[in-house]
């Protein structure tokens, strides 16, 4: 819900309080289906607990509010829209097709609800991670899109090693017979020295557009002891889930608790998003371009 009071806010639309708790009334919502995409794996009793705390439509619009303030209180200068008590609206000053924070809520938006734009969403998001990471100063390669190129594991894995400073070997290491990337997405390396000396830091990562009822699967989908070897770190690589829905702390605690990996977020990412590239701003222009059903109470 707090992506579509974004979304019509980016078409313009100055976005009440009082229209989205008249809205969230009379089409009959409750807070199980206004928290954002990962309520869905949270249980049954837990829903039915929060819900009974849950007293009305106007705190129901809060609780979107209060998705929406977090965003802000994250971002800050980097957040494109101005919330107000009573409002939502863009920022003026906002150029949205140059925007990292809108770049990546249209690519959440355009895959969700399959807007055409010529780029596949879920692609697209793969080498947007792998370029916030080399922002961030780790050496990172899309392995899902240098398999797709080279067509198998075996030649994808000496080529995407080579890029980020790793040695990459499948000798001796159990391989699926129909392997496609080892469920890895983008690989991360961060070096010392010239060569590499035995322990590194490694990072395997895992990116879907998806929304979370896969997201405690896939973090743990790759195997780091296979991937120590592939990549000739040492040691044990660190897992990352990237997302571009944002992820509240519930949920990071859910799926990072048992020490699993970390979640790449929309909020950690657009933190340290330099930019918008040429196939984001299609994406952008493709949701924008869509007609979106205005809030009526």
């Amino acid at each position: 819900m707090a992506d579509y009071v974004e979304l019509l806010a980016l078409k313009g639309k100055l976005v009440q309080r009082a229209s989205v708790a008249d809205f969230l009334a009379d089409n009959d919502w409750d807070f199980d289906l206004i928290l954002s995409p990962e309520a869905a794996s949270l249980s049954t009793m837990n829903q039915k607990t929060l819900s009974q705390r849950i007293d009305g439509a106007d705190e129901l619009a809060s609780v979107v509010y209060r998705q929406l303030e977090e965003r802000q209180h994250v971002l800050r200068g980097r957040y494109p829209f101005i919330l107000e008590d009573e409002h939502v609206k863009l920022d003026p000053a906002v150029d949205p097709k140059a925007n990292a924070y809108v770049a990546v809520l249209a690519m959440t938006v355009a895959h969700a609800y399959g807007v055409p734009s010529g780029c596949a969403p879920a692609r697209l998001f793969e080498q947007t991670v792998t370029d916030v990471l080399c922002e961030r100063g780790i050496a990172a390669v899309g392995f899902a899109a240098v398999r797709r190129t080279h067509g198998s594991f075996e030649k994808a894995l000496p080529i995407a090693c080579d890029a980020v400073g790793l040695i990459g070997n499948v000798e001796g290491v159990p391989v699926l017979k129909w392997a496609h990337d080892e469920k890895v997405d983008v690989l991360g390396h961060v070096g010392w020295e010239d060569g590499l000396r035995f322990g590194s830091w490694g990072f395997l990562g895992q990116v879907t557009v998806g929304r979370s009822d896969s997201w405690e699967t896939k973090i743990k989908e790759p195997n780091r002891d296979h991937w120590k070897q592939f990549t000739g770190t040492g040691v044990s690589p660190a897992r990352f889930l990237a997302v571009p829905h944002h992820v509240e702390r519930q949920m990071l605690e859910r799926l990072t608790g048992d020490d699993t990996g970390i979640v790449l977020d929309r909020l950690r990412l657009v933190r340290y998003k330099a930019g918008v590239s040429e196939n984001e701003e299609r994406v952008v222009e493709a949701v924008l371009g869509e007609y979106v059903e205005p809030l009526s109470g």
